[in-house]
């Protein structure tokens, strides 16, 4: 399923490695001065009472607001098909319950059909994002039913400069992997050092085609695959920015953070530190949403929430 947009970036629950690398700049002297930096949105966000369950709404934004052909990095993000418009490329919900030791990380698929808020029909979740982050949090509360207490955003230049600042990640392969849409081009099995560029590639894959046995296995998941994936791409770069100590690396992820991403104005700078330091030693748990595809009256193909299992998921949440 799916249609040809290669246009596509970032990962489910990017903003939770944004988190991490925050607090990792946190540990030097410009830790404060890079968080009063970000850019802030006003939002009426759940309340909630300290010590206890908190959900942050992070996305992956495909703006691509001062990113300019022709830059380091940006590839083919910027051709002629270009969509117009801002989507929310990634959606996931991280939860933090000061009573385990356990953090879960709901990853919401972009292509998940279901009433957008303030509009008057069904519509893709990626597109509540147009109406901003109101929006987008208004439609994850009411057609979900999932709280939300904290919104961070980045978008594809943060993307960018946050893998570049780490000096790129290692990421193992089964096997050859290709992708001529993301330009996906991983020509040998085994542990793999990727940059900024081959990273996006890797992340952004909607046909991501393995070398077996002499043969071109395309991957059958479409976007729930590269939901997979973008996983495993969480944790590598969870581990390089936990593992950081160069101070000058430290600047970097602070300048990167700084420079490309928003939060929510009720996001405290202690806040911030509390939370990284649960997150620098602990792989999120995954939950998956149990969705099933199906095909619009119009003829797109989209995914609704398969029950009674998706609401089982959704409740880790509530």
């Amino acid at each position: 399923m799916g249609r040809p947009w290669p246009k596509r970036l970032l990962f489910g629950a990017l903003g939770v490695v944004v988190v991490v690398a925050l607090v990792a700049a946190a540990g030097a002297a410009w830790g404060l001065w890079s968080f009063n930096q970000l850019d802030r949105e006003d939002l009426k966000l759940s309340k909630v009472q300290d010590n206890t369950p908190q959900n942050f709404l992070v996305i992956g934004s495909d703006s691509r607001a001062g990113v300019k052909k022709g830059d380091k990095g940006s590839g083919v993000m910027l051709g002629k098909d270009t969509p117009t418009g801002q989507r929310s490329d990634s959606i996931a919900v991280m939860r933090i319950d000061p009573g385990k030791e356990q953090i879960d990380m709901l990853s919401i698929p972009r292509d998940l059909w279901l009433p957008i808020a303030d509009t008057k029909g069904n519509q893709r979740i990626n597109t509540a994002i147009q109406g901003g982050p109101s929006r987008l949090i208004r439609t994850v509360e009411q057609s979900l039913s999932l709280p939300v207490h904290h919104y961070v955003e980045i978008d594809f230049a943060g993307f960018l400069d946050l893998v570049d600042a780490v000096g790129g990640v290692t990421i193992d392969f089964d096997a050859p992997a290709t992708d001529p849409k993301s330009g996906l081009d991983i020509r040998a099995a085994g542990p793999q050092r990727l940059d900024k560029d081959m990273a996006l590639a890797f992340v952004r894959s909607r046909t991501y085609t393995r070398l077996v046995n002499g043969k071109q296995v395309v991957d059958p998941t479409a976007d729930l695959g590269r939901i997979q994936r973008q996983q495993t791409f969480l944790r590598a770069v969870m581990h390089e920015v936990g593992s950081t100590r160069n101070p000058v690396t430290l600047a970097r992820i602070g300048d990167a953070i700084a420079s490309n991403m928003k939060v929510d104005d009720a996001l405290g700078f202690r806040d911030s530190i509390g939370l990284a330091r649960k997150l620098a030693g602990l792989d999120p748990e995954t939950v998956d949403l149990p969705v099933t595809p199906t095909r619009t009256n119009g003829g797109a193909d989209v995914l609704l929430l398969k029950q009674p299992s998706a609401n089982a998921a959704l409740d880790r949440f509530r």
